[in-house]
This record gives C-alpha cells, sequence and structure tokens, in this order.
C-alpha cells in the first residue's frame, strides 16, 4: 500500500512539473499573445480574424490599435467592444471584418473564446461553473486545453524547422508565388470546403454581430466594415458564396470597405491563399488608412 501511495505521489509531481512546465509557455505562445497592451492613446481598433494581422501596427501612428488574432470570432469581438467600453476608452472608431465566412457556422467551434474569456466577466455567463471552467481551469491548467496543444503542436513543429532543418520563417511570407497553378488551386478549394461547410449562416455569430452593431449605435461609436484581399484562386473558387455579414452592417447604415479583389492579380502580396505577406500588408495598410482617415474627416 505505501509503494502504490508512493507511486501516485510521484506521477502527481510529475504531472504538477509538466503542467507548471506547459503553463509557463502556454503564457508565452498563446495566451499573452493575445493579449493587447494597454493605451489610453488609441481610440480606434481593428477587430478582426488572421486576414487582419497582415496590418501589423500600421495604424499606431494614426491612433488605431490592431486587435486581430488568428480564429476570431464575433463572440470574441464582441467581448473585447464590452471591456473597452467598461474600462471607459474613448472609442471613435471601430474597423470590424465582414469577410465572407465569418459568421460560417464553423467559427462557433473554432474560435478564441479561451482566451477571450480574459475580456469577459461571470455576468455573461448563464452558469458560473462555465465562466470558472473558461477563465481558470484553461489557464492554469493548460494540459487539459485543447487549443492550445494544437497551437504548441505547431510551434514545436516551427522551432524544430528553424533549428534542425534551417527553414527561414521569413521564407514562407512568399511561398504563394511559388506554388503551381494546380497546387493553389487545391489550396484554394480546401479552404472553401473548411469555411464553407453549411448553407446557413449561424445564428449565434449573427445574434452576436448584431449586438456589437447596436453597442456602436447606442454609443455613438463609428462602425466601418472591411473586407480584406484574397487571392485569385480562392475568389475563382468562392464565387457569390458569403453568409452576408457585409450586407448585415449595410442595412444598418455603416459603410463596407471591400477590398477583397485589390490584389487578384499580385500573387507576390500573398503568403497564402487567404493572408497578405508583410508586403503586401504595407500596401493594403497604406490604401486601408487613407481611405478610412477620408471617411472619418468627413
Amino acid at each position: 500500500m505505501r509503494k502504490f501511495t508512493l507511486n501516485i505521489f510521484g506521477i502527481g509531481l510529475i504531472l504538477v512539473f509538466f503542467n507548471c512546465m506547459l503553463f509557463f509557455i502556454a503564457n508565452e505562445i498563446y495566451f499573452n499573445k493575445y493579449k493587447f497592451k494597454e493605451s489610453r492613446k488609441f481610440h480606434s481598433f481593428i477587430f478582426a480574424d488572421s486576414h487582419g494581422k497582415c496590418l501589423n501596427i500600421y495604424g499606431e501612428s494614426k491612433g488605431i490599435c490592431n486587435l486581430s488574432a488568428g480564429y476570431e470570432s464575433y463572440f470574441d469581438m464582441n467581448r473585447k467592444l464590452k471591456y473597452l467600453i467598461q474600462h471607459n476608452y474613448v472609442i471613435d472608431t471601430i474597423y470590424i471584418s465582414v469577410d465572407d465566412h465569418l459568421l460560417s457556422p464553423i467559427r462557433c467551434k473554432n474560435n478564441n473564446l479561451d482566451r477571450s474569456i480574459h475580456y469577459s466577466t461571470a455576468l455573461e455567463f448563464d452558469h458560473y461553473f462555465e465562466y470558472f471552467f473558461l477563465k481558470y481551469i484553461n489557464y492554469y491548467l493548460p494540459i487539459f486545453n485543447f487549443r492550445f496543444r494544437v497551437v504548441l503542436k505547431k510551434f514545436l513543429k516551427s522551432q524544430a524547422d528553424f533549428y534542425l532543418f534551417n527553414k527561414n520563417s521569413q521564407l514562407n511570407q512568399n511561398a504563394w508565388i511559388k506554388f503551381s497553378e494546380q497546387d493553389r488551386i487545391r489550396f484554394a478549394k480546401s479552404t472553401y470546403s473548411v469555411s464553407y461547410p453549411y448553407y446557413q449562416r449561424s445564428k449565434e455569430l449573427t445574434a452576436s454581430f448584431l449586438d456589437i452593431i447596436n453597442i456602436c449605435k447606442s454609443k455613438n461609436i463609428n462602425l466601418i466594415g472591411v473586407k480584406f484581399p484574397l487571392s485569385r484562386n480562392l475568389i475563382e473558387v468562392l464565387g457569390n458564396s458569403n453568409y452576408g455579414a457585409d450586407s448585415i452592417l449595410k442595412a444598418n447604415g455603416f459603410p463596407v470597405l471591400d477590398h477583397k479583389l485589390d490584389f487578384v492579380n499580385d500573387d507576390c502580396y500573398f503568403r497564402d491563399v487567404d493572408h497578405l505577406n508583410n508586403t503586401g500588408g504595407k500596401e493594403f495598410a497604406k490604401k486601408l488608412f487613407s481611405i478610412t482617415t477620408k471617411i472619418g474627416s468627413n
């Protein structure tokens, strides 16, 4: 019995040590990277998924803070907006992505709810246990956090590629132009099948998006929809597929800047089928912020 107890204790110590190690890694590469550096100098914010990350910090000189994040959903953007308001930020303008896929039911599963919980409160939940689990269990016990395990796997692969195989991640910025036309079409079809698995948009995401719109109306916040550039191959595959976030925003009296076709002839601006590389991001930022500055001055 004593030996059994010692074995259990030893296994427990190993698990605690392993979880502590994962906790520090999770904070470094997953949770902390999601949190934005709070500053009262910003009065405009960009809400977008990974498509918006190409804008980097190019808008900061104009007082625009980029809150874009991979897998971001309208659930997460809603939380961020409410957090900014609750913490008395003076908000002039929200630039929000209204890309065709953002109301896809797939975003009900693939989102940042485990990270945007940082910007939430228990009052938003019907059951406190759900809030407690997301806020504390997922955070302090990353060993149980599925999303983090996926991110960790990608991180370890990238580190192995760099240190063991001498693959420079910067080279991936220009990967799209190196693919054959056949491969590009294959990637476009794969992206389509993942992002548009259903004919109807998500009711839950639509409700959250409408909540954002209504909050902006009630707080007199300028809301500007943005559709980010896509590669020629993806546009050809997508056709008229659209879950309609842009139409909802227009119907509520807010402008939409459609840049989806801006770089269809500039494959060198893309790092993959639907994300701009650093060069493309700089060019798009110049175009976007020059237009939105004019809108804001009217």
